[in-house]
């Protein structure tokens, strides 16, 4: 009778979607306020009331989204769906750590 030994498995987190590789999000600061504008002109939309979360795709703003109230600016032609959608998700989770924590 031989005995069946463990297999040692080794779980590799999965690398992110080509489309976000190179993607930082931030908070946006009182400097970035000119760069929020020029994306709203640029999507024809009204700029985010109050604090906003931003992505940046090789120092590029590409989109950006109020915290509060999650109005979505996006860049017309540099933005991918998935950019958007990270940010989206990352400013519901934000919120709902500032409501549990009651920052």
């Amino acid at each position: 009778m031989s005995a069946t030994l463990p297999i040692a498995v080794r779980r590799v987190p999965p690398s992110p979607p080509a489309q976000l590789v190179g993607v930082r999000l931030s908070l946006a600061e009182g400097a970035d306020r000119e760069a929020i504008r020029h994306l709203a002109a640029l999507a024809g939309s009204a700029p985010p009331h109050g604090p906003a979360m931003l992505a940046e795709l090789d120092g590029e703003l590409v989109a950006a989204v109020g915290f509060a109230e999650g109005d979505t600016l996006v860049h017309p032609t540099h933005s991918h769906p998935a950019i958007t959608a990270h940010l989206r998700l990352r400013r519901l989770e934000a919120r709902l750590i500032a409501t549990v924590w009651g920052a």
